[in-house]
């Protein structure tokens, strides 16, 4: 695999499991001989996550808002620049040397002053003027796009494309030249590739990953990745969690993971299995957390009775922040929805913010242009669940379980967001 870099991801808010089994199969893929494979985490690392890397003596993955490709990331590596005291005859044999029609000067602190262009320098040659003289003296080329190394590269390719320029200098925002972009690196395949763990659908994943080419999925959801112009890796079960998928594919590799690695995967398999409470739980679930455990060190119980421990999200986080914590946006039967979740011990904490929470509900809904939004909320140790919902009133009214205290949904056994709330909400769309 030779890219400049290939990155491991999970879905937008993301939950242990998502986070666990990208670290995880990157660490394989580097193992397996793939080079510069790196796991994002995509957004605000949860505390219970963090509570893991720290149990394990790992560094979390890097946190990204999104993966867009960036004007900085394209810049054509074998265009050379010329600095401003050097003699315009030499920086003129520089430029023929080059091949291209123009080559960006910079001053000795970097700043960009020009193209040197021999279309600019005619009225030189009809002067017969000194070509000794300083490059940056010269007449230089400014009437060209000056793009930003943070630009997105989607705001200005059309631009690029119809310009009739065919270089553009690439600055920071002090105005120092970082290289330049060839009109045609804006019809390149980015340098970027992008494996997908715990979901499948780009409308779930990290900001950008529509841009990116995705070479292999390794999932535990339903089936709705777009069609793909190329053959993938596509590896799906049905199991409680990505951390046992990953975990099988150390085992077909004939690899066993670190001792470190093989904690981090037993803390997501019984995160998204609530310590195989979930009724997504599988017979396989549980002999991979056997095998983890023996390689870990570690129990299960241990690691389930360490992350619970970290405060409540309802009690560390903003409602923003705890709301967007571990949510899921879908759409089916033309209807626009997201079902947020989140494990709470104590559910008096989640009745005092009911308030707020549901303000929150109501203006991610509008923001975002949902028909409706839902919150449940988990207590896995008791096995019970309850459900906040804002929107659409056919919906509300067609969702099977009695209303409660608080004007709750009362959702007693429910578990899974997946395999228990998802398929409700679905049965109950028109």
């Amino acid at each position: 695999m030779d890219f400049r870099k290939i990155y491991v991801c999970g879905h937008r808010n993301p939950d242990c499991d998502t986070i666990m089994s990208a670290y995880a199969l990157a660490d394989l893929r580097r193992r397996t001989g793939w080079q510069n494979v790196e796991a994002l985490c995509p957004g605000r690392l949860p505390p219970r996550a963090r509570w893991v890397f720290d149990r394990f003596g790992l560094q979390p993955p890097v946190s990204r808002a999104d993966v867009y490709v960036r004007v900085r990331d394209i810049i054509s590596p074998d265009v050379p620049s010329l600095p401003a005291d050097r003699p315009l005859i030499d920086a003129l044999r520089a430029l023929e040397a080059s091949g291209e029609s123009s080559l960006p000067v910079a001053a000795a602190d970097g700043t960009f002053l020009g193209m040197l262009s021999p279309a600019k320098l005619l009225t030189l040659f009809i002067a017969k003027d000194d070509l000794s003289m300083p490059t940056g003296n010269a007449p230089l080329q400014r009437d060209i796009p000056i793009l930003q190394s943070d630009d997105r590269v989607h705001d200005v390719k059309a631009m690029a494309i119809r310009n009739a320029h065919n270089h553009f200098p690439v600055v920071d925002g002090h105005g120092r030249l970082l290289g330049t972009i060839l009109k045609r690196a804006f019809a390149e395949t980015p340098p970027f590739r992008m494996i997908l763990v715990d979901h499948n659908e780009t409308a779930q994943g990290i900001p950008g990953v529509d841009e990116i080419p995705v070479i292999e999925v390794v999932d535990h959801h339903r089936v709705s990745f777009a069609p793909t112009t190329e053959p993938i890796r596509y590896t799906a079960d049905v199991v409680g969690s990505t951390c046992t998928i990953v975990s099988r594919m150390f085992r077909g590799a004939g690899l066993r993971p670190s001792k470190q690695i093989a904690g981090v995967l037993l803390a997501g398999l019984v995160s998204d299995t609530l310590l195989f409470l979930s009724p997504t739980t599988t017979e396989t679930d549980r002999t991979i957390a056997s095998w983890l455990e023996r390689l870990s060190g570690t129990t299960a119980k241990e690691l389930m009775d360490g992350m619970m421990s970290v405060g409540s999200a309802l009690t560390s986080l903003s409602p923003a922040q705890a709301v967007d914590s571990d949510r899921k946006s879908y759409t089916e039967s033309g209807y626009k929805f997201s079902l947020a979740q989140l494990e709470e011990a104590n559910f008096h904490i989640f009745h005092r913010q009911l308030d707020a929470l549901g303000a929150e509900l109501d203006r991610v809904r509008t923001a975002e242009g949902l028909d409706f939004i839902a919150l449940l909320v988990t207590d896995p140790l008791r096995g019970h669940s309850e459900l906040l919902f804002r929107g659409a009133e056919t919906v509300r009214r067609a969702l099977p379980w009695r209303i409660g205290a608080h004007g709750l949904f009362d959702l007693p056994g429910v578990l899974s967001r997946k395999k228990q709330l998802l398929p409700e909400v679905l049965s109950c769309l028109p």
